[in-house]
């Protein structure tokens, strides 16, 4: 599906190509000819083709020549892009040189698709940049793979189990960093994808690629200019009230007795340490903040910024049901094998992706406001779970993954 990213529509001509073209090209006025240029670039014939390269390399007139150069750039056929490489060295007008060069790079970066860009970042962080010539493939592979490296080592031979808990807090450490480095290694195929359509000039696409940055989606959250948005304000408590009541009915199901509340137990422990329940409570949920504070990013770059733009760009309304319903399947991994509970969960966190497709669709194709929602959503819930159950969370004993 990543591959096969749409085909982006090119503008056509705002009229047709007038009849006498050729004719124009051969006069000896060379406003003639550049507006004759202008003509051939809408030409699909091979004639149109070989007539603005006779123009580009020969013509006596730079300004032809350099005008010749921009009608190239955009018959978007990446085979001519080696004769403006051509002539960005070799003109004897540097002006022709510059607009060769300026046309070729604009040209060149049709060779780089989205779809492959994002596909290659899937098989590994930062791929997709390399293929594009860009150095910061570095930045996410290096960073990516030390984050998920480091915590898969934490992790590596400590007691982790639902009910068993952790012997240390290397574990707990460990999620945390393999968390982070997984959701920076979804931002990437994300951003791939961005870069490929941003170095087209976004061109063809009904839908707009956002151009928010990594560190402003990591503050999404508490940017005024989301939080005062309806989807957040409103739609947050909403999701909130659906995962607790599901959450709730799974849980009664299947235990008679409930556990001791935040308000039932004399300490709570974080991490190997022991707090009042007050203490402990702010700084489990600042583990919280910090374990989500990467997954609304990323998840919502891959989901909402990738899957659902090129789905919805392909079908409309319906490519937002596909892409929640991605959303949803893609998270079975996190109950355990729980065939019951992931019967439950799947269609209700697909039912919560569509909210946060749907607000990701009204406000301008922007990520920052579901990156808000995911990010709150996930951190209540997960406070909810703590009051309800404090010694049974990823920091303490044992952990049972929420909606």
């Amino acid at each position: 599906m990543v591959t096969a990213c749409v085909t982006p529509r090119i503008p056509g001509p705002a009229h047709p190509p007038a009849p006498d073209r050729y004719a124009r090209a051969a006069l000896p006025d060379p406003a003639a000819r550049a507006s004759a240029a202008d003509e051939l670039t809408y030409d699909p014939a091979p004639a149109a083709t070989q007539m603005l390269i006779t123009l580009h390399m020969r013509d006596t007139d730079p300004a032809v020549r350099a005008r010749a150069a921009v009608a190239i750039e955009n018959r978007r056929d990446t085979s001519l892009d080696a004769v403006l490489a051509q002539s960005a060295r070799r003109d004897p007008d540097p002006t022709v040189r510059a607009a060769s060069a300026k046309s070729y790079e604009r040209l060149h970066a049709w060779r780089k698709r989205p779809g492959t860009a994002a596909a290659l970042s899937l098989l590994c962080p930062g791929c997709g940049h390399f293929y594009q010539g860009k150095s910061e493939g570095w930045a996410y592979l290096l960073s990516a793979g030390a984050l998920v490296g480091t915590g898969i080592g934490l992790i590596s031979g400590e007691t982790v189990s639902l009910s068993g808990g952790s012997s240390s807090a290397r574990a707990p450490i460990g999620l945390a960093l393999v968390t982070t480095g997984q959701n920076l290694w979804f931002y990437s195929i994300f951003d791939a994808y961005r870069d490929a359509r941003v170095a087209r000039g976004d061109l063809g696409y009904r839908i707009p690629i956002t151009r928010e940055s990594l560190d402003y989606l990591v503050t999404a959250p508490f940017r005024p200019s989301a939080l005062k948005s309806p989807w957040v304000w409103a739609g947050v408590p909403a999701m909130l009230a659906t995962g607790i009541a599901v959450s709730y009915l799974v849980a009664r199901g299947d235990s008679s007795t409930s556990p001791p509340t935040i308000f039932d137990v004399d300490t709570v422990n974080v991490l190997g340490g022991d707090f009042s329940p007050g203490a402990g409570y702010a700084l489990g949920n600042t583990y919280y903040a910090g374990l989500f504070a990467s997954v609304g990013v990323g998840e919502e770059a891959l989901f909402r910024g990738l899957i659902q733009t090129e789905l919805e760009e392909r079908w409309g309304i319906p490519g937002i049901a596909v892409s929640s319903l991605i959303f949803g399947a893609l998270h079975v991994g996190n109950f355990g094998g729980d065939a019951k509970v992931t019967a439950i969960a799947i269609p209700t966190l697909s039912a919560l992706g569509a909210t946060m497709g749907f607000a990701y669709r009204n406000t301008g194709y922007k990520l920052a406001v579901p990156v808000a929602m995911h990010f709150w959503y996930d951190l209540l819930l997960s406070a909810a779970a703590f009051a309800y159950d404090p010694q049974n969370q990823p920091f303490v004993v044992g952990y049972a993954s929420p909606l």
